[in-house]
């Protein structure tokens, strides 16, 4: 891996980028091929449209995909269409963001693919500068930073989550996927459609929560030249009407939500057994899995809990080439994979059946997620439980 600050845009810098693009001899300027799913954003749609149709950068197709929406957005779309040709209108039953973004995908033409929610918005230089990393860094992904809108409505945690360091990627380390700041959320990378077409990125249909994981573990891999950028171009609209931010309270609502990061696993298994990845970071992934369903697992009823550790385990030891524990390198995942297996090991399914707080014990999660998050982080994040930050 070889490392590498990014210089600050100027003016000037961006005018240079753009007369080289000009000079191509097919085409002028890189097309950066912007795609938006729309479902139900008639509130914000306008918006959205206007801040991409107002970037400096101008050579854009705009594909945005009516995945079957009931509301007013098909009306919105066509009238914003019939005034800008670069408004590329699809329509579609509803299927979900993850086929309306394939759907965009296989429609694009340009050099470079985005992807905006039809609720969001860029800042106005942001397609200016994403063509400017393409052409003087010449990255296949492009990830960047996101400004939630309000900010104070974004938790400390989230906020820097969204804040990558300025880096270049030689090929894959596993600090992208599991140190950097450069997941979730599909819409702060751009990609090369070169690369997209290479590598057949695409998202995981049926997923309607978690899908932007499993697009970074398509991603991330195989991608030769990675560039992580601090600059915050993506203004993400903090609303409880996102389904990023629904409601987890009650046992159904976080049944709902467990099953769809436990698929977001199984399609990461797969995709990763497909590329003859079987043991590929296999300790950084276990750790990963864990981080990311056991805190909610732990919110369950014991059965339910059993249950969802076991299609856990089960993922987890049809993907690798050992049982899961043989590539659990540190004590407290060790610890937390024991209470599991032993929770699995008997035939009852009654709480009786496991430790008294759960199936993996209060102890050993408290040691799991100190070795994960730090004091600092874990200490955040109790004081937010009890409404002491934000």
């Amino acid at each position: 891996m070889r490392r590498a600050h990014l210089q600050a845009t100027t003016k000037a810098g961006i005018g240079k980028a753009q007369g080289r693009l000009a000079a191509r001899a097919l085409g002028g300027p890189v097309k950066i091929s912007v795609i938006v799913p729309v479902y139900k954003a008639e509130k914000h749609l306008g918006a959205t449209l206007d801040s991409l149709l107002g970037q400096t950068h101008g050579d854009l197709e705009i594909i945005c995909v009516n995945d079957g929406s009931p509301d007013r957005c098909g009306e919105i779309l066509r009238e914003y269409a019939s005034r800008d040709e670069r408004i590329v209108m699809i329509e579609q039953a509803n299927q979900g963001v993850s086929v309306a973004r394939n759907t965009g995908i296989a429609r694009a033409t340009g050099d470079i693919v985005m992807f905006v929610d039809a609720d969001d918005t860029l800042v106005v230089h942001a397609c200016a500068r994403v063509n400017e990393i393409f052409e003087t860094q010449s990255p296949e992904a492009l990830t960047f930073g996101i400004e939630c809108n309000p900010p104070e409505a974004a938790p400390a945690s989230l906020r820097r989550e969204l804040s990558p360091s300025d880096t270049v990627y030689e090929g894959f380390e596993p600090a992208l996927l599991f140190k950097e700041h450069a997941r979730p959320y599909a819409c702060r990378t751009a990609l090369s459609r070169s690369f997209v077409q290479r590598e057949g990125i695409g998202f995981e249909p049926g997923l309607a929560l978690a899908e932007d994981q499993v697009f970074y573990f398509a991603v991330y891999p195989f991608s030769k030249r990675t560039v992580l950028s601090s600059e915050k171009l993506y203004i993400y609209r903090m609303n409880d009407e996102s389904v990023t931010h629904e409601s987890t309270d009650g046992r159904r609502a976080m049944l709902v939500k467990l099953d769809r990061h436990l698929t977001a696993i199984e399609a990461i298994c797969r995709i990763w057994n497909e590329r003859g990845m079987r043991d590929f970071c296999a300790g950084e992934l276990l750790e990963w899995c864990l981080d990311f369903t056991m805190l909610d697992i732990s919110r369950l009823p014991a059965a339910d809990q059993r249950a969802c550790y076991a299609r856990l385990m089960a993922s987890l030891d049809g993907h690798f080439s050992a049982p899961s524990e043989a590539f659990a390198v540190r004590r407290p995942t060790k610890a937390c994979l024991a209470d599991i297996r032993a929770a699995l090991a008997t035939e009852s399914a009654t709480s009786e059946t496991t430790n008294a707080d759960g199936v993996v014990s209060s102890l050993h999660k408290a040691r799991y997620y100190l070795m994960r998050r730090g004091f600092a982080r874990c200490a955040e994040r109790a004081l937010m439980k009890i409404g002491l930050v934000k």
